[in-house]
């Protein structure tokens, strides 16, 4: 479907969605935000639910964080802490809180609250635990300090739990929650009690509404109310971009990048291209026929041609990979693991040795490839299922809304799917994709000398020393083919002149809190 043509219209959001030139600087400045799912929850820790995290991200603070400045090095920043020290030995952290926070409802935020949110995400088991699991105990000496003491050196401990604030880990007030029995229940479920730069007005079908924290620890935000809105389609999210009802349009509504170059010509749009710790690649379950086969996961590797992709559906703009890693993780890549490139002749020979030959009909199996409602995997998807038919295999295509996508991968319900890995922000990240039974290893992939290797590389402190073993996961991986690394991601986002500190600006980096954070975003000067 063509999209609308692109209006000229410049404008603060604000509650009469007024021009920014007629706007006095009395007017209160609403942010609205299209968001693709819509939340079941806006108490986050205890769910995997893609819709919660942006109001959520933006009620709740968490001790440590990160952002978009990841990109820049920052792999982790406080939040409610202010700083931390690290023991000599790498087992003791010890986190020093800011002083005077208050909750939402006035009362005051100390290290009690971080012990209760944390001993009650591990009692529970809920997705947070995957990041304490090596905390032995949890410390307040005093109000504004809390000790982590570690069973054994784990490095990656504070950029993992980092990342994983993105979702969970969020502290809550331990005098509104510890006479309820877990996170997913009681009142504050979806009336949320927190310290960050929001406070949460209501919630609607289709929306969420917040307004700005006056009392913020970092100052109120420029923005006096946001409005994060569900809009499912991206054809509709764009239209209302257009039509001025939003100054920023998230990557998850990308426009066709072959749009791109007509957009860099319009000075009533700003096209913002942002790197990522993340790759585009194709998922293969190792636990269903015919994918239990080594020669057919290296056939499909061969048989799909990275540059006909790129050209197709993005245009030439995006990055090709044929290494288990991406280049903002240069440091860490072993450059001799290496995917198979396109050669279509050896994608049939193997799949002919594999014993899958093209029967009368000129197909050798059916298969689905699985996707979410992005913009890069719809773009992705049938050139793919192409290629694939190329070679006899006589693959569909299957899509999911984002929340029922998420639900699919952990129970191994696909055949092939259309994924992001993440690399970073330390490479413990194989650990989480690619170690036996852990939450994101999706393909069903074990291999003993890779969970091995990863646990050891936790231990060590000299990156020196931890980067020959993760060279060698990657040789393991790129050998088993588990999945087929394709692109170095890169987020496209759309925005308006004049508007400031959105997550994938660089002015927001280390200031969002998080990838979802507005507490950072500044109208245009009036």
């Amino acid at each position: 479907m063509k999209l609308p043509p692109f209006r000229r219209a410049l404008m603060v959001c604000g509650a009469s969605f007024a021009l920014a030139s007629a706007a006095s600087a009395a007017d209160p400045v609403t942010l609205i935000v299209p968001q693709l799912d819509s939340p079941k929850t806006l108490s986050p820790n205890f769910a995997i639910d893609s819709g919660a995290y942006p109001a959520a991200s933006n009620i709740y603070s968490t001790l440590f964080t990160m952002d978009w400045g990841v990109l820049r090095g920052t792999s982790a920043y406080g939040d409610l802490a202010e700083k931390w020290d690290v023991s000599a030995d790498g087992k003791v952290y010890t986190f020093h809180m800011r002083k005077n926070v208050k909750w939402h409802d006035g009362e005051p935020v100390t290290s009690a609250d971080v012990k209760f949110t944390y001993d009650t995400i591990i009692a529970k088991k809920y997705p947070y635990s995957t990041f304490l699991r090596n905390v032995e105990s949890i410390e307040t000496p005093d109000p504004d300090t809390v000790i982590l003491r570690m069973k054994t050196v784990d490095v990656s401990v504070i950029p993992m739990m980092a990342q994983a604030a993105q979702w969970w880990g969020k502290i809550y007030p331990k005098h509104l929650w510890e006479k309820v029995d877990g996170f997913d229940k009681g009142d504050n479920v979806l009336k949320p009690i927190g310290s960050g730069p929001f406070k949460f007005v209501r919630m609607e079908p289709g929306s969420v509404e917040l307004a700005a924290n006056p009392d913020y620890f970092r100052g109120k935000p420029a923005v006096d109310r946001v409005i994060i809105k569900h809009v499912t389609d991206a054809n509709v999210a764009r239209a209302e971009f257009d039509a001025g009802q939003y100054p920023w349009l998230p990557f998850d509504y990308a426009p066709p990048l072959s749009e791109v170059p007509a957009l860099q010509k319009d000075p009533s749009v700003q096209v913002v291209f942002t790197p990522s710790h993340y790759g585009r690649d194709l998922l293969i379950n190792m636990r269903k026929a015919p994918f239990d086969k080594l020669e057919v996961r290296q056939a499909i590797s061969y048989a799909l041609d990275r540059d006909a992709i790129n050209r197709l559906a993005f245009g030439g703009l995006w990055r090709p990979t044929y290494n288990a890693s991406v280049e903002t993780q240069e440091k860490w890549v072993n450059p001799a693991a290496v995917f198979p490139h396109f050669d279509k002749a050896m994608a049939e020979k193997l799949l002919d040795e594999a014993g899958y030959k093209r029967g009368a009909d000129g197909w050798r199996f059916a298969t689905t490839v699985t996707g979410q409602p992005l913009a890069d995997c719809k773009a992705m998807m049938p050139i793919i299922v192409q290629q694939l038919r190329q070679v006899g295999i006589n693959a569909s295509i299957v899509l999911y809304d984002q929340a029922s996508f998420f639900n699919i991968l952990p129970q191994g319900k696909f055949d092939l799917s259309c994924y992001s890995t993440r690399y970073g922000p330390d490479p413990d990240a194989y650990r989480e994709h690619f170690a036996t039974g852990r939450p994101r290893d999706y393909t069903g992939y074990s291999n003993a000398e890779v969970d091995e290797l990863a646990e050891r590389a936790i231990t060590l402190i000299d990156p020196a020393q931890r980067q020959p073993l993760y060279q060698r996961i990657q040789a393991n991986i790129v050998r088993d083919v588990p999945y087929v690394n394709l692109f170095n991601e890169q987020k496209t986002t759309l925005k308006r002149p004049g508007w400031t500190g959105f997550p994938t600006d660089e002015d927001g980096f280390n200031k969002s809190i998080t990838w979802y954070g507005y507490s950072a975003v500044k109208p245009p000067a009036k």
